[in-house]
């Protein structure tokens, strides 16, 4: 348990020395050249309009199709992009993570960002402000305290929907202060509690922290 603990706080503060951004965006893709290109696009246009330095970090997941391609010509659009390899499927984000340098994380997959990226500007103010570790969107994105949620993401696998799922018990799992929404759906009827199980509709009053 000590060693365990021990290996956290070195892993937290050789990632406070790598702080270079305020936000860094993790995009694990594969075969998604229909929708990387598009997708990056909007993540650096989204970021602009927040005024915050950001990186953009694609993770190659063994694609093989014209990803890569489509990323090459798009390096002069948004030099803000990196692209990384993962060691393989289903490990883009641990990947991703390892290699970023921002404060905030912020994961999300390339088809998820064709949709609505409203809710990602609030959610970096609440993870900033230290309201919470992390706001888990769901089927959409997680935006995460870099520092605090790398221990969750050391190790993560698992495609789309089933790592984000896997990544939000992990984080509530190592006790960090999580947000969960919905985009487009009304609150359950009962109370909401401030973990996974009763998400909130995405715009609607934050939880104070305790």
């Amino acid at each position: 348990m000590g060693g365990t603990v021990a290996a956290r706080m070195l892993l937290s503060r050789a990632a406070l020395m790598e702080v270079r951004y305020e936000i860094s965006v993790v995009v694990p893709f594969a075969d998604d050249e229909e929708a990387i290109g598009t997708a990056i696009q909007r993540i650096a246009e989204h970021l602009r309009n927040l005024d915050r330095p950001f990186e953009i970090l694609a993770v190659d997941e063994d694609s093989c199709d014209n990803s890569h391609a489509v990323l090459a010509l798009l390096r002069a659009q948004v030099p803000e992009l990196r692209v990384v390899h993962a060691p393989g499927r289903g490990r883009g984000t641990d990947a991703g993570a390892s290699r970023a340098q921002g404060r905030v994380l912020w994961i999300i997959d390339p088809d998820v960002a064709l949709g609505t990226l409203a809710p990602a500007g609030p959610a970096v103010d609440l993870v900033t402000a230290g309201t919470v570790d992390a706001v888990v969107v769901h089927g959409h994105f997680i935006i995460a305290n870099r520092v605090r949620a790398l221990p969750s993401i050391a190790g993560l696998r698992g495609s789309r929907d089933a790592r984000r799922r896997r990544l939000a018990r992990r984080l509530a799992a190592h006790g960090l202060r999580l947000d969960v929404q919905m985009i487009g759906a009304a609150p359950p009827p009962r109370a909401r509690l401030f973990g996974l199980l009763a998400p909130r509709r995405a715009g609607a009053p934050s939880p104070r922290a305790s």
